[in-house]
């Protein structure tokens, strides 16, 4: 019978933690994650599961919070990422122990919740047996250029403080997903990698909005678009100018939440959990 252990990743796995990425995901954005995203030795960043002594699957956490408007306070709900199993073991729900395992060890903690965001429905069930519920759904908007409005209006590219100051005002009262310095911050690399970034926008009707967009080609990639209620497809025209692409794709992402201690409750959770993968 196989001897099952779990434990935080150290150093000596990171060879067979690529190997798993690259069985998992093909090696695109591999060296990045790695870099930003592993923390050895440190069960709240980073659990593997090992099978005789080989790890067979490993869970990232990245470091963010949940703010409950009815209940007016915030908890840690860090964003997991990076799930990955063996595709000869995927069979034997070592994900599914993984998940449970390193939610139980956040509920010790006292976070209030735990979130991810997926590319499409393949995992829903997986998360749903989790305790997770979904919110929003994958979907993509696109708009050809000459569908925008010409109008009048400034886009620059934020710092990510002045970014997160701006998103928290624009979600004030609204339950939410607080991603915080780290995890802004690596949404603004992800974005500046592919040419976009994080921006603010002064709308033609006044107010100002927030985004984060990326590029793909000759496409804008917009993965969050927060306070342009009235005035979306105004915002979606001065993004796209400012990428100097021809065409931009407005993205709804499908996240899932697990509430945990205090915020957890037998109905269906409502929320905002944010912009695009973190690693898309």
């Amino acid at each position: 019978m196989a001897k099952i252990s779990l434990r935080a990743a150290g150093v000596e796995d990171l060879p067979r933690l690529r190997e798993l990425w690259r069985k998992s995901f093909g090696e695109e954005n591999e060296a990045w994650f790695f870099q930003h995203c592993f923390v050895p030795e440190h069960v709240e960043s980073s659990l593997v599961l090992l099978e005789d002594g080989v790890v067979q699957s490993m869970v990232f956490l990245l470091p963010a919070f949940w703010y409950s408007g009815t209940q007016d306070r915030y908890a840690p709900a860090p964003c997991l990422v990076g799930l990955a199993t063996d595709p000869a073991c995927r069979h034997q729900n070592y994900a599914g122990w993984l998940v449970e395992t390193a939610c139980d060890f956040l509920v010790e903690k006292g976070a209030g919740g735990v979130w991810t965001l997926l590319q499409d429905n393949t995992l829903e069930l997986f998360f749903s047996m989790q305790g997770f519920w979904t919110l929003g759904h994958a979907a993509e908007e696109p708009f050809l250029e000459t569908d925008l409005p010409d109008c009048s209006g400034i886009c620059r590219r934020s710092p990510p403080e002045a970014y997160e100051r701006l998103r928290e005002k624009l979600l004030q009262g609204r339950d939410h997903v607080v991603l915080g310095p780290a995890l802004t911050a690596l949404q603004r690399e992800l974005a500046e990698r592919s040419g976009g970034g994080l921006f603010q926008v002064a709308l033609p009707l006044g107010g100002t909005a927030c985004a984060i967009a990326a590029k793909a080609g000759g496409t804008a990639v917009i993965r969050e678009l927060l306070g342009a209620e009235g005035q979306e497809r105004e915002a979606l025209a001065l993004l796209t100018r400012a990428l100097k692409a021809n065409q931009c794709v407005r993205c709804v992402p499908l996240g899932m939440l697990r509430l945990m201690n205090g915020f957890a409750k037998m109905e269906r959770p409502e929320g905002y959990l944010g912009c695009g993968l973190p690693l898309s």
